[in-house]
């Protein structure tokens, strides 16, 4: 797990490191996750590694009692369909903090937490609204280990700079 975590760990790092050779651009963005069962909040940076390709490291948290906290990695191909919206495939790599909850012989409620490890498939597109800022839609299917994969929905809006 610790190998896991300093992999991604390192992939933020590489990102930053890149920073001064494209694009950047730095956003929120709201999930559904269907097996956390709730919404999710995170930030998101994206890094144009080419002018269609980028690099997105985010940070998600999912409220509820069988949330999560997640990870990720993600790379997109852009296509320009529209001077003002691109569409694009992602493929990715992440860890997430799973929490689920059980009931016990007495009725009580107990909690744990499993570190799962996971890949992304999906796609999104994304629409300028001027020179700075975009919002977008992005579909993704998880593949996470422990039993957790899950359909995610999202929406985001980032700022370039």
């Amino acid at each position: 797990m610790k190998k896991i975590l300093m992999a991604i760990m390192a992939l933020f790092v590489c990102a930053g490191m890149y920073a001064q050779k494209g694009e950047q651009a730095a956003g929120v963005h709201l999930n559904f996750g269907t097996t956390a069962s709730s919404v999710g909040l995170g930030v998101k940076y994206q890094y144009g590694l080419t002018d269609a390709l980028r690099i997105e490291p985010s940070l998600t948290y999912y409220f509820g009692g069988t949330g999560m906290f997640d990870v990720t990695a993600n790379l997109h191909y852009l296509f320009d369909v529209h001077p003002q919206i691109k569409v694009y495939p992602l493929a990715g790599l992440g860890v997430d903090m799973c929490r689920y909850e059980w009931p016990d012989e007495h009725g009580d409620w107990s909690k744990d937490t499993d570190a799962c490890f996971k890949f992304n498939l999906g796609g999104g597109a994304e629409y300028a609204i001027n020179d700075r800022w975009s919002v977008g839609l992005e579909l993704k299917f998880e593949i996470i280990t422990g039993g957790y994969s899950q359909f995610v929905a999202g929406l985001g809006t980032a700022y370039k700079f």
